[in-house]
């Protein structure tokens, strides 16, 4: 875990899909909890798409996160760790790093 003297922040956690235990909120600035659809069928195209609208429910939760951060409506987080099963990791990886407006808030690395 990165050190967060440093900085003067804490992270934040995403649970994508999975429970949130009293042990996981720990030591957190912010814990999130999302769950939805993360199938093969969505995003294939961008959050624009006609027929993907409505769809990226993780995205535009993880914009309205940093919107209240940048707004200063919530305490400031430097990281989001997301947690996942590890059958769905590829699937949020490639449905968030296909949201452009996505990407000038948050870095995805592998």
């Amino acid at each position: 875990m990165p050190d967060d003297a440093a900085y003067g922040h804490k992270d934040a956690l995403l649970l994508v899909n999975t429970e949130v235990t009293e042990e996981q909120k720990a030591k957190w600035q912010h814990v999130w909890r999302w769950s939805g659809v993360l199938g093969p069928e969505l995003g294939r195209h961008s959050a624009q798409c006609v027929c993907c609208v409505g769809q990226g429910g993780l995205s535009a939760f993880l914009l309205a996160q940093a919107q209240q951060s940048v707004l200063g409506r919530c305490e400031p987080y430097r990281s989001v760790w997301v947690i996942c099963c590890e059958n769905e990791a590829q699937k949020v990886r490639n449905r968030l790093r296909k949201e452009g407006f996505l990407n000038s808030f948050y870095q995805f690395p592998d």
